[in-house]
């Protein structure tokens, strides 16, 4: 299967929006970064954070679906040509993804994507096979079934569990001495007992227990349902390899999108439909780097960067986990978030350098070459042919 360089490329760089996104969470935790004054971060490191907010943090989970929708499609091609069973093929690395995102988030990362990706895989498996008429309305069905979902969304959360009620955006003194105990478990110690804190403690952020977990999953997968069948639709006509002029019709989305992201830091009403803004932007953030595109180095670099994704995904994690928890230098918390932006931003310029060379040497990366040995269910997956391939 001939790869399209400008979706790796694009995959590339919404690795360096995924490194960002996570590092508001590996220093300040899945709900203390909302609330920069209770570590006394600075007013540079407040721009910096919610420059990030703005940029990448809601749109780059959209674009990462998207691709993953692509990707999945090309995958399912690549059975198809080679006389492999499809459906057989992609629950395989579905359950694949599954074991690595819970290993993720049990050992690295407790915001892991990887888990909700295989759900998707699996639940999914059977569309790549369809015509795109069944893609479209399958793409038309969930899109309304999530604004529905969404409408629907306050109302349905109270008849599920009513400890949901107790949930506010106003920091309390309750919330402040969760955050302050937090900080002191997550910057001190391992990994088992951090995770014994999280489970054991009660969390004034969110109520809901295992139901309100399993509840919020579910909607996460509900939710960007329609990104991945869009990435299968995009792949099924060949958008990046055709081009079109759907790509400056995109790159209008990005002025607007950051315009209401920026306007969206303190408002409520827009926050409440936050979610579609993000994935508008990340539809545009799509149409405009394809629109930008050249093959130059710095692309080259780029695509390198993508191809290795999952273990550049991981390598992240295992970076941010040794950098802000108590495994490692235990700076979770640290209110230097100045001096945390450019520990990333270094890092990623260190994954793109290592992955270009990478990528001169060798034809996947670890993590993926694991991937496609179960995937293929040979050690030789790139050899692997059904009886009646085309050769």
């Amino acid at each position: 299967m001939n790869r399209i360089k400008v979706v790796d490329s694009l995959r590339g760089f919404s690795l360096l929006g995924i490194l960002l996104a996570n590092l508001l969470v590996f220093n300040y935790g899945m709900f203390g970064n909302s609330y920069p004054e209770v570590y006394d971060v600075s007013n540079v490191g407040i721009f910096l954070m919610n420059t990030i907010r703005v940029l990448f943090e809601g749109s780059t989970m959209p674009i990462f679906a998207f691709l993953f929708g692509f990707g999945m499609y090309m995958m399912a091609s690549s059975f198809k040509r080679k006389d492999l069973g499809v459906k057989r093929g992609l629950i395989r690395r579905g359950l694949a993804l599954l074991l690595f995102g819970t290993l993720h988030a049990m050992y690295l990362f407790e915001g892991d994507i990887l888990f909700v990706y295989g759900l998707m895989t699996i639940v999914l498996f059977w569309l790549p096979n369809r015509s795109l008429k069944t893609m479209i309305v399958c793409f038309l069905l969930s899109s309304a079934l999530v604004v529905l979902m969404h409408l629907d969304f306050g109302s349905s959360v109270e008849d599920i569990d009513e400890e949901f009620e107790s949930y506010t955006t106003e920091l309390t003194d309750e919330k402040i001495e969760y955050l302050l105990e937090e900080k002191e478990a997550y910057r001190t110690l391992s990994n088992a007992e951090r995770q014994s804190f999280i489970f054991d403690s009660e969390n004034p952020f969110f109520g809901g227990g295992v139901v309100g977990y399993i509840f919020t999953y579910i909607l996460i997968i509900s939710f960007y349902v329609p990104v991945f069948i869009s990435g299968m639709i995009a792949a099924k006509l060949k958008m990046f390899e055709t081009g079109g002029t759907w790509k400056k019709a995109l790159i209008l989305l990005v002025p607007i999108g950051i315009i209401l992201n920026i306007f969206g830091l303190n408002n409520e009403t827009l926050d409440y439909y936050m979610f579609f803004i993000d994935t508008a932007l990340a539809y545009g953030y799509i149409g405009l780097f394809y629109y930008l595109y050249k093959e130059n180095l710095f692309m080259d670099s780029l695509s390198a960067v993508g191809k290795l994704s999952l273990t550049n995904y991981i390598l992240q994690s295992v970076f941010h986990s040794f950098i802000y928890y108590g495994s490692g230098l235990g700076r979770f918390g640290d209110g230097n978030f100045t001096l945390s932006f450019t520990l990333a931003i270094l890092f990623f310029i260190v994954q793109i350098i290592c992955s270009y060379y990478y990528m001169k040497k060798f034809k996947y990366g670890p993590l993926e070459y694991i991937l496609r040995i179960w995937t293929y269910f040979s050690f030789k997956p790139h050899l692997k042919r059904g009886k009646n391939a085309h050769i």
